[in-house]
């Protein structure tokens, strides 16, 4: 439940962003993650330090892509995110007794010190992979973006969704920027979704060795 519930502002986003756009698809995350965080403070009391780091990149990341038009802001926020959770996570080995892994886990299970800083570097390397991935798909759909507009007169500050790629002098440079900026829509849900849930993947069969000796 809670990991749809941590997905549930990028689904939104996905579904708005194929139906009315990118900055339509801003407004509606924006919307969507802090109806997450009320959600979360009703369940448990308190509000999550990921979500409210998560709600302040993106009020400002993507108000400024929706006060310029500018989408590289946006694109760029996830890859920061990340990084930022993957820093948490590694200094966090050097901050106190607990990683901040066993902080947040550890009344859940109980793990070996060495097995609770082999899970954080895990994480944190995982999570700078995520970074890494998404980059990957900025670069291209900002180059792309860039070479669209190099290239003709179009205002771009459009939308490259409302875009008639058929009435333009370079139709196949509107499509390559169209493709490019949708590819990097599906890695944010499903690619992220996927990355993050292979690394769930990974967690469980590497701690479970450890759960079933904890319960003999």
């Amino acid at each position: 439940m809670k990991f749809l519930l941590d997905f549930f502002p990028i689904a939104l986003f996905f579904i708005v962003y194929k139906m009315m756009g990118l900055y339509a698809a801003i407004y509606a995350m924006i919307g969507a993650t802090a109806l997450q965080m009320l959600i979360t403070r009703f369940q448990t009391g308190k509000f999550e330090n990921t979500h409210l780091i998560t709600f302040g990149l993106l009020v400002v990341f993507g108000g400024i892509t929706l006060a310029i038009k500018d989408p590289a802001f946006i694109m760029w926020k996830v890859s920061v995110l990340y990084v930022v959770f993957a820093l948490a996570l590694i200094l966090s080995m050097w901050v106190g007794e607990k990683t901040l892994l066993q902080r947040m886990l550890g009344k859940e299970m109980t793990l070996p010190a060495k097995v609770w800083r082999q899970l954080t570097w895990f994480w944190g390397i995982g999570f700078s992979g995520i970074a890494l991935v998404n980059a990957y798909y900025v670069d291209i759909a900002l180059s792309t973006r860039d070479k669209l507009f190099n290239s003709t007169e179009l205002d771009p500050k459009v939308e490259l969704t409302e875009l008639d790629c058929a009435s333009t002098t370079v139709e196949q440079l509107c499509l390559a920027a169209q493709q490019s900026e949708e590819s990097w829509v599906n890695f944010k849900l499903f690619g992220t979704m996927g990355l993050t849930f292979v690394l769930i993947i990974i967690t469980v069969i590497f701690i479970s060795k450890y759960i079933k000796e904890g319960k003999k």
